[in-house]
């Protein structure tokens, strides 16, 4: 899957990560579209001291749960 990584604070780089593989009572929902808020940004300075590197950033996401779910 594709991802935000801050790799080191005040770098950001797009990165090709594992597909994540839920776990019982789980789902894997495909993302279909991810915000940064304010949080991130502090983040990605360093300065919050909340996000240490490496770290997939964003976390206010909407996406689709598969049909075979549902």
């Amino acid at each position: 899957m594709k991802a935000m990584l801050l790799s080191k604070y005040r770098h950001l780089e797009i990165a090709d990560l594992p597909t994540p593989v839920p776990g019982p009572r789980e789902l894997l929902v495909r993302v279909a579209a991810c915000g940064i808020c304010g949080s991130d940004v502090h983040g990605y300075d360093g300065s919050s001291g909340r996000r240490i590197p490496p770290i997939v950033m964003g976390h206010e996401a909407a996406g689709r749960i598969p049909s075979s779910v549902r």
